[in-house]
């Protein structure tokens, strides 16, 4: 009997262990989905996803998505992590319980990590869509063109999905993520924009300014802070994705690397800059030697971007940054307490920035949260910064006027000090001699003021000139951007058909004279009236759009011309290109639109274009009007033969025609 108690007590046991097991897995791996049907402004993700740290990085989305993973839960305000080798997954769920479609945008607000994946499941765990980001992925390879990461949140009505976000990265493992209502994002971006417009606009005008103090006066305190305060903004620019935007979004090798060299330059020309301005003895060995130490550690950085890993340069400049900045501050107290008056302005503006990148290194090292402020907070820093040294160069000249105005006066008395001693021992000639004196301080005072105006003339001519030379570059530069936008087609951004038909009647000459192969390509997308007609002009001009998009990724020879030709219809001129290698082109653009799928209410279409090609090597007796004809001609008999194909015009040599012919093989 005691057995049976004992065997029935054991197996209730090992039923309520499991079940207490499973409770645990299941509240483990359950997730309260975000709803975001009726979303109207920005909703953080920072405290409501859950994450697993992959230290090996082999997890897989496809396991991760199953149930009885171990996710944690994520409850602070910011997805900070600091520096770290691992790859962080990121889990939450959204669901729309409205009666319509949504459409929202979820933004990751960093813009240096390096590489995010992510993963879009629906209710039964499919994989129903995927994106690839990061700034080791070309710039024009976004979905959404935006200097931080933003992709399409899309739902129907009354469904859900688990999104999972792969994140690896040597910058600091920051993820702040937000979903957005697409008119409430562009709001809020407007506001983004017109601070840092504000902010850069401070910084140009700074350095604009105290450059041309610099070419005036000839005071290399002005060159070394201006140099300062274009390596603050490139390395700002840099940290916030505008540089890799707007200037290099191609060059994703070169976007980690710009911020160690930016800052890199902050803090050598910063050192440079305090060392000079505030003229640091040569007897302050130990100074010297510190600021050397720090100057050199940078460079060196500098050296190492294509050997050393990032994460462990970064690191070790925000240290040294940090010991450079404490040192200016020290040295612009010292110079302060012994009596530089200009070192005043310079520590106050110092202690500013001291304080915005104390805040910005803990930041990044995790230790204080992740907001507007701490990431901002070197823009308010600098800012206040290079307005208050601007201030402690200006006090600096106007101490030297002093110091030399006071000099001239001591100068002078000294002089009729000795005049009257001179005087008192040669009374019979004191009025001779005093007359005699008189008449030199005279002379001399005409010579320094006709000295003087010579200066200021000179001066002054010199200003005009710079600002003649000035105008003029400002001049040219909109003459050159006025040209360019008379021959750009504004829909596509190709070139319209002014510019064609300049370029054609040139490049034929040419080839003409140069006795080289010519080839020109008429295209035209099929059915587009249909288009326009079932779903609008729009989604029309969408359609255009792409086409001119995929001439540019396949026509990139910098002799070649892409034009809209007139409606929906394009030309392409392939200099010094046979028809053997403008029908593999031809084709090439052929098969990549036909791939293209254009959505419009959920339903997806494709377009196709057809393709005339007339190449040879001009003749004597022939013109461009007749190879533009023959092209157009070849284009009509490709609409004629069934459309979406190229067809050779028959103007072209039996030679051509036939490597054409091979080609078309081949392709």
């Amino acid at each position: 009997m005691e057995y049976y108690l004992y065997r029935i007590g054991s197996e209730i046991l090992q039923y309520l262990f499991s079940f207490l097991l499973l409770i645990y897995i299941s509240s483990a791996s359950s997730m309260e989905p975000i709803e975001v049907g009726a979303l109207n402004k920005g909703y953080s993700l920072n405290d409501h996803v859950e994450y697993i740290v992959d230290s090996l990085g082999e997890s897989e989305a496809e396991q991760l998505v199953l149930p009885g993973q171990r996710w944690l839960k994520h409850d602070k305000e910011t997805l900070s992590f600091g520096y770290t080798r691992s790859v962080y997954w990121f889990r939450f769920q959204v669901s729309n319980q409205s009666k319509t479609n949504v459409s929202h945008l979820l933004e990751i607000a960093y813009p240096v990590l390096d590489d995010i994946q992510i993963f879009i499941y629906d209710e039964t765990k499919q994989l129903i869509n995927e994106h690839h980001l990061g700034d080791k992925i070309p710039f024009d390879q976004r979905d959404i063109e935006h200097r931080n990461f933003v992709v399409p949140l899309e739902l129907k009505a009354e469904q859900s999905s688990t999104w999972l976000i792969r994140v690896k990265t040597s910058s600091a493992m920051q993820v702040p993520m937000t979903i957005w209502p697409e008119r409430e994002f562009f709001i809020q971006d407007q506001s983004r924009v017109m601070g840092m417009g504000l902010y850069y606009g401070i910084m140009l005008i700074m350095t604009l300014y105290n450059l041309i103090v610099f070419v005036s006066v000839r005071e290399s305190n002005y060159l070394y802070y201006v140099l300062y305060v274009a390596s603050m903004a490139g390395f700002l620019a840099s940290l916030q994705g505008l540089s890799f935007q707007y200037i290099w979004p191609m060059a994703t090798s070169w976007n980690d690397s710009a911020i160690l060299v930016m800052l890199s330059g902050v803090v050598v020309f910063s050192s440079i800059f305090t060392r000079n301005f505030l003229e640091l003895s040569k007897d302050d060995r130990l100074l010297n030697s510190l600021f050397g130490l720090v100057i050199l550690a940078s460079v060196i950085v500098v050296f190492s971007v294509s050997i050393v890993p990032y994460y462990i340069l970064i690191k070790v400049l925000i240290g040294f940054a940090v010991l450079g900045i404490t040192l200016v501050i020290y040295t612009g107290i010292l110079r302060w307490s012994q009596g530089f008056s200009a070192a005043r302005f310079f520590t106050i503006a110092w202690s500013s920035m001291l304080l915005a990148g104390v805040i910005l290194a803990l930041n990044k090292f995790n230790i204080i949260p992740r907001n507007s402020f701490t990431e901002n907070a070197v823009q308010f820093g600098s800012a206040l910064e290079v307005i208050l040294l601007s201030f402690a160069l200006a006090d600096r000249l106007n101490q030297e006027k002093r110091e030399r105005y006071d000099a001239q006066i001591q100068a002078l008395n000294h002089e009729r000090i000795a005049g009257t001693a001179q005087a008192e021992a040669l009374e019979q000639e004191r009025c001779a001699r005093t007359a005699q004196e008189k008449a030199l301080v005279h002379e001399r005072e005409a010579r320094e003021a006709q000295d003087r105006a010579l200066e200021i003339q000179r001066k002054a001519n010199e200003t005009l000139e710079e600002k003649v030379k000035e105008r003029t570059n400002e001049l040219e530069s909109v003459n050159q951007k006025l040209a360019e936008l008379s021959t750009t087609d504004a829909l596509t951004g190709v070139r319209n058909r002014r510019y064609f038909d300049q370029v054609l009647e040139r490049e034929f000459n040419r080839a003409r004279r140069e006795r080289e192969q010519l080839s020109i390509l008429m295209l035209d997308i099929d059915y587009f009236k249909r288009v326009n007609d079932d779903y609008g002009h729009q989604v029309g001009d969408d359609a255009l759009r792409r086409v001119a998009n995929i001439l540019r990724e396949v026509v990139h020879r910098t002799t070649d011309i892409i034009a809209r030709y007139g409606g929906e219809e394009f030309a392409i001129i392939l200099p010094n290109t046979e028809v053997a290698g403008a029908y593999i082109v031809a084709e090439k653009i052929r098969k990549k639109i036909a791939k293209q799928q254009l959505e419009v209410n959920g339903i997806a279409f494709s377009i196709t274009v057809s393709i005339g090609l007339m190449g040879d090597e001009p003749s004597k007796g022939s013109n461009a009007d007749f190879w533009l004809k023959e092209a157009d001609d070849a284009l009509y008999k490709a609409k004629e033969e069934g459309r979406n194909k190229v067809v050779l015009a028959p103007s072209c040599s039996v030679t051509n025609r036939l490597e054409g012919s091979d080609a078309e093989r081949n392709s």
